[in-house]
């Protein structure tokens, strides 16, 4: 064991990180790992790599992870879970409940798929395809659902059409907006009267798991639901067909896209059978 102060400093702060929240994804876990890293002096990091042998972010998270301890102040996250398709850890001793490990996923598609990025990709999709954004969101539109999940809500229109667009950072954040009260239901009443059309824009997921869990338990009607991917910076659809040739031709790959959800509520009939 290699023991020094500017190690020992990093490992508290982890290991406050880690007793703070319980289940962490592999991501917020190696973000975290690097600002910690960070904070330390180019001089400081050199001589700790020096000294063991490797990238100090890799081996800190390795010692985190695993039982190849570099420290007995280390934190030990070794204990692997897969849920949604994302990789999460927590104390071996901890019994995390379904709560937590829920919350950990929530917390980690904000630091992902961040809502401004969402909004971006969303607003310059609406205007190729002949819209004028009426409402731009800002960062410091950002909304707030009354348990706490964050929205950004856009409205843009084309001649007689008009879109009326609820932005999220994951497809998990959108049930809440389902039921009484909520913003989606009150945007549905306008929707009713022919005005307009309602649009839920998520980004995408690093699998299917969450859309087919999102289809198994809601009915939204006739709302539609995009999927935003923000690295590529397109958009495809999920659920509903736009009567607008121009969002139908602007769509990455509007027939892959419901190929595969087809291909979904398939198995789900079949499992339900």
């Amino acid at each position: 064991m290699h023991e020094n102060r500017n190690l020992l400093k990093v490992f508290e702060d982890l290991s406050d990180y880690c007793q703070e929240y319980k289940v962490i994804s592999e991501g917020e876990l190696a973000l975290k790992i690097r600002e910690c890293v960070e904070s330390l002096s180019d001089a400081e990091r050199e001589e700790l790599e020096r000294k063991l042998g490797g990238k100090l972010k890799d081996l800190i998270f390795k010692s985190i992870t695993s039982e190849e301890k570099i420290s007995v102040f280390s934190p030990d996250m070794r204990t692997r879970i897969n849920y949604q398709g994302e990789i999460f850890y927590c104390l071996p001793t901890h019994r995390y409940m379904v709560e937590e490990l829920e919350g950990a996923f929530l917390r980690w598609t904000k630091i992902r798929s961040p809502l401004g990025d969402v909004k971006k990709v969303v607003g310059d999709f609406v205007e190729r395809c002949g819209y004028r954004i009426q409402i731009r969101a800002q960062s410091s539109d950002i909304k707030v659902e009354e348990k706490g999940h964050e929205f950004i809500e856009m409205m843009a229109k084309k001649e007689d059409k008009r879109l009326h667009i609820f932005i999220f950072s994951s497809i998990k954040f959108v049930p809440p907006f389902i039921g009484e009260d909520q913003a989606l239901l009150k945007a549905s009443e306008a929707k009713a009267e022919g005005k307009e059309v309602i649009v839920i824009a998520v980004p995408t997921e690093r699998t299917p798991a969450p859309f087919i869990s999102f289809c198994r338990e809601q009915d939204i009607g006739d709302v539609m639901i995009w999927v935003a991917d923000v690295e590529k910076s397109t958009i495809d659809p999920f659920i509903g067909i736009h009567e607008d040739e121009a969002i139908e031709n602007n769509f990455a790959h509007p027939e892959q896209a419901r190929r595969a959800v087809s291909i979904w509520m398939k198995k789900m009939h079949f499992i339900d059978l």
